[in-house]
């Protein structure tokens, strides 16, 4: 499932790659996608997003390294 983060957030274990999206929080729904993209490292804050209001939903999830 994926994540959507606003900005200042942190991910936590969650990093990965993020797009800019337009959330209406109440139901979970994405009502816009933009076209602007971030990488979010684990345990780091998301970044600010080019007008308020907007949040990062996650699209590949970074994969824990098992060795």
């Amino acid at each position: 499932m994926a994540i959507y983060v606003a900005p200042g957030h942190v991910v936590g274990r969650d990093g990965g790659s993020f797009q800019e999206v337009t959330m209406n929080t109440a139901n979970h729904t994405v009502q816009a996608r933009y076209g602007r993209y971030c990488t979010i490292r684990d345990n780091e804050q998301a970044p600010a997003t080019s007008k308020p209001g907007r949040h990062w939903l996650q699209i590949y999830r970074t994969p824990d390294n098992t060795e």
